[in-house]
C-alpha cells in the first residue's frame, strides 16, 4: 500500500509542477501578437515622414515568424523603401554570434572559456594577472576600448579607414588596463576584437567563414554576412543617415573593415531565425546555457552581461536581448523565452531608438501591465536641496559631476532628477545615490549603488587655475600606447588642447588639476613631491586613463 504522505506530497508536488507549467506556457495569441506589433510599429512610423529613414521590424513566435513590417526610406537619393527583407547593419547586436563562435569552439575541446587570452594572443602584454577568454565576453578584462584609444589620434572610428589588423595593433600597444581583471564591468569593444582574433587562430578561418559554414548555412540565414569589406557591395542594403530633424538628411555609413565586435549585414527574418534556434536549442542546450550565463565578479557581485547577451527582467519575464549601434544603424534583438516571442528591429537613422519601439511592441503584445508602485519619496524644499549641490570627482575615472537644483529638484547636471527617500538617500530610476555627510552638514563624498556596482565621488572645490597656474601645461605631449601626440597651448588665463590638422579645443578648469576636454572627456596632471608635474592623462567613457609624457623634457 502506498504511504499517505508520500502521496500527498507527491500530489502536492505534482499541483505545483502543472501550475509552474501553465504559467510559463502562457505563450500569447498570434492575432493579438500580429495586431500588437502592429499598433506599436503604426505610432513608431507616423514619428516621421514618409521621405525618411525608418525601420524593420521582426516579430516571431514558437520559433516562427509572424510579422514582418518596414517604413521609411532605405535609400533617400532614389527613393528607395525599406522593406522586411532590407538589409542593415547589427551594430553590437552580432557580439553574440562573435561569442557563440568562441562557445562553439570550447564545447569542441579546442580552447577553454577561461583560458587565459594570452594562451592565443601571446603579444598582448602582460597586466600582472591574467585576462580570461570569459572576461572579454562579458567586459570584465579591463580592455580600453580600441576606438577611445584612436580617438586620441584625432583620427578615431569614422574618420580613417580601420582594418581588423589596426584595430588589433591598438589593442596590444595599451601596456596597462582600466582596472584588475574580473573586478569590475565595463564595455569594450576591444575584447570582442581579441576574440574575433582567437575563433580565427584556433578553428584556421575567419570568423565570416566560420560563422558561416557553422551558423549561417546551416540555420539557412541567406541574408547575412559580414562587413569585412566596406566596399562590397551588398544588394538591398539600406544606407544610414543621420540629421533631418533640424537640418538635411546626410549619409552616415561606417567605412570600416573591423567585425567582431559589429559588423554584420542582416534582416530581421534572418535573426528570428538565430533567435528561432537559441529558443529551440537545436544546435544543443550547452551552446544556449553557456551564452547566458552572465558575469560573475571577483567580489561575487553579478552582473547582467553573459556571453554577448544581456539577461533581464521586463514586467516578469525572463529577457535575453541587445542592442547595437554603427554610424547611422540603430537596432535590438530580444527574445522572451517563457512566451517563445522574439523581436528584432533595424532602423537607418541615429536619430531612432529601437530599443524603446520593441519595448513598445512587447508592452501591446504581452501587456497592459499594471503601472509600477512609486517609490515612497518625500517632499524637500528647492532651499533643503542647495546642500546638496556640488562639484563632484570619480574615484574611478576622474569625471567630474554636478548637482544641481532646476525647477525645484535635484538633479544631476543635464540628467535624471534625484528623489529624496525617507531614509536619507536619493533614488534616479533604479540606482540608489546617498551623500555622506561633514561636520559642517555639507556632504564630503556620494555613494552611486547601481545594483551591479558601487562607484564613489568626493566633493571638491571649482578651481580658477592662474595663467602661472596654467604655464606649466604648455608643450607638446605624447603617448607611445595611443601613438599619439598634441599640444597644450596656454594664452592669458586659457589653455587649448590643439592638435593637427585643425583641432583646437578649450580646457575647461573643473577641480584641482582637472580639466574637462571636449565631449565626455577629462585631462589632468600628476606631480612630484616638489609639485611638478611628471605627467598628463586623458580618459573617457571607455578609456579610464591613457598617460602622456612631455616631449623634451621640461
Amino acid at each position: 500500500m502506498m504511504n499517505p504522505r508520500i502521496n500527498i506530497g507527491s500530489r502536492v508536488f505534482l499541483m505545483i509542477a502543472l501550475l509552474s507549467s501553465a504559467l510559463f506556457a502562457q505563450v500569447p495569441d498570434q492575432t493579438k501578437v500580429v495586431a500588437g506589433a502592429d499598433r506599436a510599429v503604426e505610432k513608431a512610423a507616423k514619428l516621421s515622414p514618409a521621405a525618411a529613414p525608418g525601420c524593420a521590424v521582426g516579430v516571431s513566435l514558437s520559433g516562427r515568424s509572424v510579422y514582418e513590417k518596414a517604413f521609411g526610406m532605405a535609400e533617400i537619393e532614389h527613393a528607395i523603401p525599406n522593406t522586411p527583407q532590407t538589409i542593415f547593419e547589427s551594430g553590437s547586436v552580432a557580439k553574440q554570434f562573435t561569442a557563440a563562435a568562441v562557445i562553439l569552439l570550447s564545447l569542441e575541446g579546442k580552447l577553454g572559456l577561461d583560458d587565459p587570452v594570452k594562451k592565443y594572443i601571446p603579444e598582448l602584454p602582460d597586466y600582472g594577472a591574467p585576462v580570461t577568454i570569459r572576461q572579454l565576453l562579458n567586459h570584465t578584462a579591463g580592455l580600453r576600448d580600441w576606438g577611445a584609444v584612436m580617438a586620441l589620434t584625432g583620427f578615431g572610428r569614422g574618420d580613417r579607414v580601420i582594418s581588423q589588423a589596426l584595430a588589433m595593433d591598438v589593442i596590444t600597444r595599451q601596456k596597462g588596463l582600466d582596472f584588475t581583471p574580473g573586478a569590475e564591468y565595463s564595455y569594450s569593444n576591444s575584447g570582442y576584437q581579441v576574440a574575433a582574433t582567437i575563433v580565427e587562430r584556433v578553428s584556421k578561418q575567419s570568423l565570416p567563414t566560420f560563422t558561416a559554414e557553422r551558423f549561417f548555412k546551416p540555420l539557412g540565414m541567406t541574408k547575412t554576412s559580414w562587413r569585412d569589406d566596406y566596399q562590397r557591395l551588398v544588394p538591398g542594403r539600406a544606407q544610414a543617415y543621420t540629421g533631418g530633424l533640424s537640418g538635411p538628411w546626410r549619409l552616415l555609413m561606417p567605412f570600416m573593415n573591423v567585425y567582431g565586435n559589429g559588423g554584420m549585414l542582416t534582416t530581421v527574418g534572418d535573426w528570428l531565425k538565430w533567435n528561432a534556434m537559441l529558443d529551440s536549442r537545436s544546435m544543443g542546450a550547452p551552446l544556449v546555457e553557456a551564452l547566458e550565463t552572465t558575469g560573475v565578479l571577483n567580489d561575487g557581485r553579478k552582473i547582467t552581461y553573459a556571453l554577448g547577451v544581456v539577461v533581464t527582467n521586463e514586467n516578469g519575464h525572463r529577457k535575453v536581448s541587445h542592442g547595437g549601434s554603427t554610424a547611422g544603424y540603430q537596432t535590438f534583438l530580444s527574445r522572451y523565452p517563457d512566451l517563445k516571442l522574439s523581436i528584432a528591429v533595424m532602423c537607418n537613422s541615429s536619430s531612432r531608438n529601437p530599443s524603446a519601439l520593441e519595448r513598445d511592441i512587447f508592452n501591446e503584445i504581452a501587456g497592459p501591465f499594471p503601472a509600477p508602485t512609486p517609490p515612497a519619496t518625500i517632499a524637500m524644499k528647492p532651499e533643503e536641496l542647495q546642500k546638496y549641490v556640488g562639484l563632484w570627482h570619480n574615484e574611478k575615472t576622474h569625471m567630474p559631476e554636478r548637482t544641481v537644483v532646476e525647477n525645484g529638484a535635484l538633479r544631476l547636471a543635464g540628467q535624471a532628477v534625484l528623489r529624496p527617500l525617507p531614509d536619507g538617500s536619493f533614488l534616479s530610476g533604479s540606482t540608489k545615490i546617498r551623500f555622506q555627510m561633514g561636520t559642517n552638514g555639507k556632504p564630503i563624498s556620494v555613494e552611486v549603488d547601481t545594483g551591479e556596482a558601487i562607484t564613489r565621488y568626493i566633493a571638491e572645490t571649482q578651481w580658477t587655475p592662474t595663467p602661472n597656474e596654467l604655464m606649466p601645461l604648455a608643450g607638446i605631449w605624447h603617448s607611445d600606447e595611443a601613438d599619439a601626440s598634441f599640444t597644450i597651448a596656454v594664452e592669458n588665463d586659457k589653455a587649448f588642447f590643439v592638435q593637427r590638422p585643425d583641432t583646437r579645443l578649450q580646457l575647461r578648469p573643473q577641480f584641482k588639476d582637472h580639466f574637462s576636454v571636449g565631449i565626455g572627456q577629462v585631462l589632468w596632471v600628476t606631480r612630484d613631491a616638489n609639485g611638478q608635474i611628471t605627467k598628463l592623462h586623458v580618459g573617457a567613457g571607455r578609456m579610464r586613463d591613457m598617460p602622456f609624457e612631455r616631449v623634451g623634457g621640461k
